[in-house]
């Protein structure tokens, strides 16, 4: 199956390497030189993977996550290197966050991990319940007490690995295998940290997980 990558940037020197990178993996490129652009061609070509700066001439990117990541996987490419744009990218859905300048085989293998979660072929999940809560990854909805739940992709897939093994401990970078289906080589173990963090707050209780200090977390119905 090829890679298409749709490349949002408004720098057309930094697009065209870009584009040569990607072709010269042999993925398939198509660049939008403003979010507009780039939102309206993401829902016509459905592309693998989108590649998202974030200053664009007509948009802040993180104001375009919510229009993209239901439509591909979004790596965010940017020059901006504060802690509080990565925690807000990655909370809004952003599946990597990669600052320029960058390694394009780096850059390449990140594409490669992102587009592996929507290939054709994987099973179709199923529905976890523990307690009050009801996680249905096949409708990609979550419950708590009947009460619907706004979970970003990332986070309920997060959530659901975790609850389909309650009591067991997992370790960052087991998760960041199987979730994120990446490795500490090429993403920190904080992006797991900041998704259950992100997670708590939104059930509203943290004893759903427990972390374990030194090791990972564990799912747990709270008392």
């Amino acid at each position: 199956m090829t890679i298409s990558v749709l490349v949002i940037e408004d720098d057309e020197d930094m697009a065209a390497l870009l584009r040569r990178a990607l072709d010269a993996a042999g993925f398939e490129s198509t660049h939008a030189g403003t979010g507009r652009d780039g939102v309206e061609m993401a829902a016509r070509a459905q592309p693998s993977v989108v590649l998202l700066d974030l200053d664009l001439p007509d948009a802040d990117g993180l104001d375009l996550l919510p229009e993209l990541t239901p439509i591909a996987p979004v790596i965010v490419l940017t020059g901006r290197r504060t802690e509080d744009a990565i925690v807000t990218g990655l909370g809004l859905g952003a599946e990597d966050y990669v600052t320029k300048p960058f390694s394009p085989r780096v850059l390449v293998a990140r594409i490669e991990v992102a587009a592996r979660r929507r290939q054709p072929g994987v099973p179709a999940p199923t529905r976890v319940q523990r307690g009050g809560l009801l996680l249905d990854l096949t409708a990609r909805t979550a419950t708590l007490d009947g009460v619907p739940i706004e979970l970003t992709r990332r986070e309920l897939d997060l959530l659901a690995h975790l609850a389909a093994r309650p009591g067991t401990v997992v370790s960052r970078e087991d998760l960041l295998a199987a979730v994120w289906q990446s490795s500490a080589e090429w993403q920190g173990a904080a992006t797991v940290t900041e998704h259950v963090r992100r997670i708590r707050i939104k059930l509203g209780d943290p004893g759903w997980i427990e972390s374990v200090r030194g090791v990972g977390y564990r799912f747990a119905v709270p008392a």
